[in-house]
């Protein structure tokens, strides 16, 4: 098994699913949808970057790519947590910031991955 290519797979799924992600609740704001099929969605989001950082580390794939996988699975964790009744409003509206943050650095990773460095 190639380690690396399921990694720039994963990688890239996880920018692709951002968008999902975005047509998600924009679909739940304007009714279309639950809004906890965003939320489901975004556990997915989490069981993809959990493999990477497995993949990260069994392949060996570096430090560097390592570490932004921590980074982007502490991003994601941090939007579950900033969306509590007991967060200010202004600290809530980092969340689609994070969100967005995590996609780009699915695809940083993948495009990192693909680079060998």
């Amino acid at each position: 098994m190639d380690f690396r290519k399921v990694f720039i797979g994963l990688g890239k799924g996880v920018f692709y699913w951002g968008f999902v992600q975005i047509i998600l609740i924009g679909a739940a704001y304007f009714g279309a949808i639950p809004s906890s099929l965003h939320a489901s969605s975004g556990y997915l989001m989490t069981l993809m970057l959990a493999a990477m950082l497995i993949l990260a580390l069994v392949g060996k794939l570096g430090g560097r790519i390592i570490g932004l996988t921590v980074l982007a699975l502490v991003m994601l964790g941090a939007q579950g947590y900033i969306r509590a009744d007991s967060i200010p409003a202004i600290a809530k509206a980092l969340h689609p910031v994070f969100g967005i943050g995590v996609m780009f650095l699915g695809q940083s990773l993948a495009k990192r991955a693909t680079q060998g460095s």
